[in-house]
C-alpha cells in the first residue's frame, strides 16, 4: 500500500515539478522524486511520478512531434527501452534506504555539473548517444529520473531550445510508458498509486500552464540555471534528511 505523504507537501512539490517541466521540458521528475522522497518510500514515489511524467507528456505533445530531432530520438529510444529493465530490477531488489541516498547524491552532483558548466567526458557519435541513452533508461526505471544526465549529453549538441524541448518531451513519454509498464509486471504499481496520481493531476496541470508561460519570458539559460539551484537545494535537504534516519 502506498503511504500518503502530506497533502498540501505533496501538491506543492508536483506543482513546482510541473512548472519546471513546462517551462524547461525537462526537470520534472528529478524535482518531484526528491521532494516526495522525504515523505514516502522510495518504491511509492517512482511509479507514482511515472504516472504523472506521461501525464505531463500527452500535454506537452502538440507540437513536440514536429520540433523534435527525429534521427537523434530514435537513437536515444532503442538505447532507452534496453536499459529500462536494469533500472525496474534494481529498484525492486536494492535497500531503499542506500537507494534513496543514490537519489540525492545523483541529483546534487548532476545539478552541480551543471552548475559549473563542466561538460561531461561523452562524445558525440553513436555508441556516446547510446549509452546516455541506455543510462537514462535504467535511472528512469529505477528513480524516475532520466533528464539532468540526459540534457547534459545533449547540450553537447548545440541542439536550438525548441529542438531540445521537443526532444526531451517525445523521449521521456515513451521511456516512461515503458517503465510504468515493467514496474507493473514486476508488481510494482498499486491501484492506490493511480488514486493519487489523478488527485495531483490539478496541481500538475496548472505548473504546466504556467510553465509554458513562462517559457515564452525566460531565456533557456536562465531557466537552466534557475533548475539546477533548486535540483542542489532539493537534494541537500534529502541528504540532511537522511542522515538524521
Amino acid at each position: 500500500m502506498i503511504s500518503e505523504p502530506a497533502p498540501l507537501f505533496s501538491h506543492l512539490c508536483v506543482f513546482i515539478a510541473a512548472i519546471v517541466r513546462g517551462l524547461t521540458g525537462f526537470g520534472f521528475a528529478a524535482v518531484a522524486v526528491v521532494g516526495l522522497a522525504l515523505s514516502m518510500p522510495l518504491a511509492d514515489a517512482v511509479p507514482l511520478i511515472l504516472c504523472l511524467e506521461i501525464a505531463s507528456s500527452a500535454v506537452l505533445l502538440r507540437n513536440a512531434w514536429r520540433e523534435a530531432d527525429q534521427q537523434l530520438l530514435r537513437r536515444l529510444l532503442l538505447a532507452a527501452l534496453l536499459g529500462v529493465p536494469c533500472g525496474v530490477l534494481l529498484l525492486g531488489g536494492s535497500d531503499p534506504h542506500w537507494l534513496t541516498l543514490a537519489v540525492y547524491l545523483l541529483v546534487g552532483g548532476l545539478a552541480l555539473f551543471g552548475l559549473a558548466r563542466i561538460p561531461l567526458p561523452l562524445g558525440r557519435g553513436p555508441m556516446a548517444l547510446g549509452v546516455v541513452g541506455g543510462v537514462s533508461g535504467a535511472l528512469i526505471a529505477a528513480f524516475s529520473i532520466g533528464g539532468p544526465l540526459l540534457v547534459a549529453c545533449l547540450s553537447q549538441l548545440r541542439l536550438s531550445p525548441a529542438a531540445l524541448r521537443a526532444t526531451l518531451i517525445l523521449f521521456f513519454c515513451a521511456v516512461d510508458i515503458a517503465a510504468l509498464a515493467g514496474l507493473a509486471l514486476h508488481g510494482g504499481v498499486s491501484p492506490a498509486t493511480a488514486l493519487q496520481a489523478l488527485a495531483l493531476l490539478p496541481a500538475l496541470g496548472l505548473g504546466l500552464l504556467l510553465g509554458q508561460r513562462l517559457f515564452r519570458h525566460i531565456t533557456p539559460r536562465n531557466a537552466a540555471l534557475g533548475t539546477q539551484w533548486l535540483l542542489l537545494t532539493l537534494a541537500c535537504l534529502g541528504l540532511l534528511g537522511w542522515w538524521q534516519h
